[in-house]
Parts: structure tokens; C-alpha cells; sequence
């Protein structure tokens, strides 16, 4: 038998790890087989799947050191829905959720983003957006990291199958108090993509990445990310704002906009796409 001490100790060193690398198993499986054509409900349910692993594992992370005197979980994750609907002259349903979950010892960060956003109306989909992704880092100092990035992303109405993406490089961190911070990272990386009917294609990219936030109050807090890969076929960018209000220590509401752009597109598509949602907040590994 060893005491309390040493048994958060062996779970935190394997359970969470454990974890984490069945988050990376599901990403690299749709990475690996991205090349054939696959739904959203399947893209869904491998990030549902990895992700419900994962937090069965921080589940006991927190069980064990809950207990009095014990460190804080590495673990930290939220969980976010909005749903919409109309009847009568028109038929429409609308619905959009987020996952994340991150682990942070010592030096390391990782970071895993899942999101989807469905619509229907009269009984055809409107929208059909899946997305994925995940980001390692490493801090060299207080203020400079390196880091790993994937990404991959399905939209049936896009004009794309799929794009998919590895990069890597520097991240620097410009600004950083209480009340939150600024950082931006950058690395050359590879993207594979594909367009309805066309074959797919591969190129070099360079990837540009900011993220800020910032507190008002102990209740209310700002958050915003952008992020662009340009290649010689396309340029895509992605724009996040949200201002999230708490309502308890675990639930808050969340307004969003998110902004998304293409340079290349097909004949009659739009290069960019807007969502706007209203959404309820869980926190849970706190």
C-alpha cells in the first residue's frame, strides 16, 4: 500500500497522459484517412469518443486529488450548446456545440478543440460544419514557446470535401497579467485538401496564429483567436470573438461570432461564411 500522496502521483503521471494520447489517436486516424470520403456524424463521433475517454480519465484525476491537501488537476476542459428552432410556415432547426479540453504540467500545454454546427430547413441541411483540432506546446521562457498544430475541418456547402493540416513552429507571448493575455505563433507546415469532384491537393503553407483575452470582471470575460494558413492554391482564415458571462462557478452564457474566409473557391460559392450563436456553457476539470 503507498499513501494519498503517491497515488495522485501514479494516476496523474499515467491516467492523464493516457488520456491525451487517445485524444491523439483520434486525430491522427482521421489524418490518416482523410483521403477517403467520410460524414460529419462519423468525423462526430470519433472526437466524442476520444474526447469521452479522455475525460473518464480526468474524471479520476479529480476523484483522487480532490482530497484535502492535494495539487490541482492538470485538467481543464468546458463544454458549450446552442439550439434553435421554428415551426409553421417554415420548418427550421438549427444547433452548434464545442468541446475543449486542455492538460498543462510543468512546461508542457496541450490543447484539443472539437466543434460542429448543423441546420436544417424543410428538411434539407442548410449548414454542415465539423472541425477539429489540436495544439502542443513547449515553454522555452516565460514569454517564448514552441509548438505543434493540427487541423482538420469538413463543410459540406464550403465547396470543400475537407481541408486538413500540420504546422509547427514559435509562439511568443506579448502580453500577460491577471486579466489575461495576448500571444502569436507562426511556422511553416503541409495541408492537404480537396474540393467537390476535383482531386485532391497538396502544398507547402506558412501558419499565422493570435490569441486574446481578456477579464472585465470576475463574471465577464472577452475571448478572441484568429487563425490563417496561406498556400500557393489558398489562403484560409478563421476569426473567433466571444464575450462569456458566469452564472455559477461551472455555467456561463456565451455570445459568439465567427467569421470564416477562402481565397479559392468554386464557381458560385461565397468566400466567406458567418455564424452567430448564443450558447450555454458547462466547465467541468476545473
Amino acid at each position: 500500500m503507498f499513501d494519498t500522496g503517491k497515488r495522485y502521483k501514479a494516476v496523474v503521471c499515467k491516467t492523464p497522459k493516457t488520456g491525451f494520447i487517445l485524444i491523439a489517436t483520434k486525430v491522427i486516424s482521421m489524418f490518416a484517412s482523410i483521403s477517403a470520403p467520410f460524414s460529419s456524424r462519423t468525423l462526430l463521433f470519433s472526437l466524442l469518443l476520444g474526447l469521452g475517454a479522455s475525460f473518464a480519465s480526468a474524471a479520476g484525476v479529480e476523484a483522487v486529488g480532490g482530497q484535502a491537501g492535494a495539487p490541482v488537476s492538470p485538467w481543464k476542459g468546458s463544454a458549450e450548446f446552442g439550439l434553435s428552432s421554428a415551426t409553421g410556415n417554415t420548418s427550421a432547426r438549427s444547433m452548434n456545440g464545442q468541446l475543449k479540453l486542455s492538460y498543462q504540467l510543468d512546461e508542457w500545454k496541450h490543447t484539443f478543440r472539437a466543434s460542429t454546427v448543423q441546420s436544417r430547413e424543410n428538411g434539407k441541411s442548410t449548414v454542415n460544419r465539423s472541425a477539429a483540432e489540436m495544439n502542443s506546446r513547449y515553454s522555452i521562457n516565460d514569454r517564448t514557446y514552441a509548438f505543434g498544430n493540427g487541423r482538420v475541418m469538413r463543410d459540406t456547402f464550403s465547396g470543400y470535401d475537407y481541408q486538413a493540416s500540420l504546422a509547427g513552429g514559435l509562439g511568443y507571448t506579448f502580453w500577460k497579467a491577471e486579466e489575461g493575455e495576448l500571444s502569436v505563433e507562426a511556422g511553416p507546415g503541409y495541408r492537404r485538401s480537396k474540393m467537390k469532384n476535383l482531386p485532391a491537393e497538396d502544398n507547402a503553407i506558412g501558419l499565422l496564429k493570435e490569441d486574446f483575452s481578456y477579464r472585465f470582471s470576475a463574471t465577464t470575460q472577452f475571448e478572441q483567436s484568429l487563425s490563417v494558413l496561406s498556400g500557393k492554391e489558398n489562403t484560409e482564415a478563421e476569426l473567433q470573438a466571444g464575450l462569456r458571462v458566469n452564472m455559477t462557478d461551472t455555467l456561463a452564457m456565451k455570445l459568439s461570432h465567427t467569421v470564416q474566409y477562402n481565397s479559392d473557391v468554386l464557381p458560385g460559392k461565397k468566400n466567406t461564411d458567418t455564424f452567430t450563436a448564443v450558447n450555454l456553457v458547462y466547465d467541468f476539470a476545473k
